[in-house]
């Protein structure tokens, strides 16, 4: 149940950083390591494409204060990535790719989609960040997960519904996860070939393993704001990183009357049947946060001005823009779980009042955590 304040005093605790290497425990939430377990918490990465700048200057200002107190973290195509690099301990790895690799040329390009290739070239993509300079640390991540739960969500084209990968539990690797739930339909032309979950560990020849494999798309279709999920999986606060703003309606009118249009003819192309599906989940999700069970706390973080950033296409200035929203919003954030001293504030915004931020920050609904734009940028 929402309530009127932002307050969970014993939500997290303040990790120890020279452990972090060496005692992944240090970094995990009381619920995994004590043996009476209190409920657990969850946090949700959205989608959103290059917008996903904005979760990660929150995650980066969350690193840079070792704070990680989640049993379940559950990301959406960018946000799967953003999540990714959170429990790698890389601070500003996400920032440096959004910025710099899906800006290349060779990353989006429309003009290929008429010559029947990918318009988002994932493999490109992907294939960049094994490169020694762009490695994410995997190993590191697996440590800092163990004993919680990190899912990314991905819709199974043949059955268009939504599947939470875990990438310690999954028999595929852990980068192929994240690119199935970053492959945007048409965008990425046919998605991304996974084992199935329930194909036998033993070798098996080609015929059989085709026959083990299902394709998969952009989370986004069908769990676009996974936070049902997170409830289903036993979580009683919830803390969602939103990459919209908070004027965002999920219900097109207009898409709804094109289908009727359209798909009177009794051919209704699946592109609008993609956007409805994600269209109609979102609603649900959304329907769920306004009028959550009871016992579930749920704390949505949006970004405090308007975002510039788009899903592809951005320019550098608004990808910038976007990372320091972020940033101050995982500042506020930390300021409301008593974290952070209001003079981290007097430092990052010399241009706020303090009772500006008193009044944007401290005595806002829970489901509006936000902070005004600092001046100095």
């Amino acid at each position: 149940m929402l309530a009127s304040n932002i307050s969970s005093p014993n939500f997290s605790e303040v990790f120890s950083q020279e452990h972090q290497a060496h005692d992944t425990s240090s970094f995990l939430p009381d619920s995994v390591r004590t043996k009476d377990k209190p409920a657990k918490t969850a946090l949700v990465a959205e989608g959103g494409g290059q917008r996903g700048i904005f979760t990660a200057g929150v995650l980066d200002t969350w690193l840079e204060h070792n704070f990680d107190p989640f049993d379940i973290l559950i990301g959406t195509s960018a946000g799967s990535q953003n999540l990714t690099s959170f429990v790698a301990r890389q601070k500003g790895y996400a920032k440096r790719l959004i910025r710099g690799l899906t800006r290349h040329k060779r990353f989006f390009q429309l003009s290929r989609g008429f010559l029947g290739k990918h318009i988002v070239d994932l493999d490109w993509y992907f294939d960049k960040t094994q490169e020694t300079k762009r490695q994410l640390d995997l190993e590191t991540a697996k440590q800092n997960v163990l004993g919680r739960e990190i899912l990314f969500t991905a819709t199974n084209i043949r059955d268009r519904k939504a599947y939470l990968l875990n990438p310690l539990t999954h028999k595929n690797q852990w980068l192929d996860l994240i690119k199935a739930s970053s492959a945007l339909p048409f965008l990425y032309k046919q998605g991304v070939p996974l084992r199935s979950i329930h194909a036998s560990n033993s070798h098996v020849d080609g015929e059989t393993e085709a026959a083990n494999t299902d394709y998969y798309a952009d989370g986004g279709l069908a769990a676009p704001l996974p936070v049902i999920e997170a409830y289903e999986r036993g979580a009683k606060k919830i803390v969602v990183i939103r990459t919209v703003d908070k004027s965002f309606d999920a219900q097109s009118i207009w898409l709804q009357r094109l289908r009727g249009i359209v798909c009177s003819t009794g051919q209704c192309p699946k592109t609008i049947d993609y956007m409805l599906q994600h269209e109609q989940a979102y609603r649900k999700a959304l329907d769920f946060i306004a009028n959550p069970p009871d016992d579930v706390e749920i704390v949505q973080i949006f970004a405090s001005a308007t975002m510039q950033s788009k899903l592809l296409g951005s320019t550098d200035v608004e990808l910038k823009h976007d990372y320091r929203l972020g940033q101050q919003a995982g500042h506020a954030f930390l300021e409301e779980q008593t974290f952070l001293p209001v003079q981290t504030y007097n430092q990052l915004m010399p241009c706020a009042h303090p009772a500006v931020i008193d009044s944007t920050v401290r005595h806002t609904p829970m489901e509006n955590i936000s902070l005004p734009i600092a001046c100095n940028q």
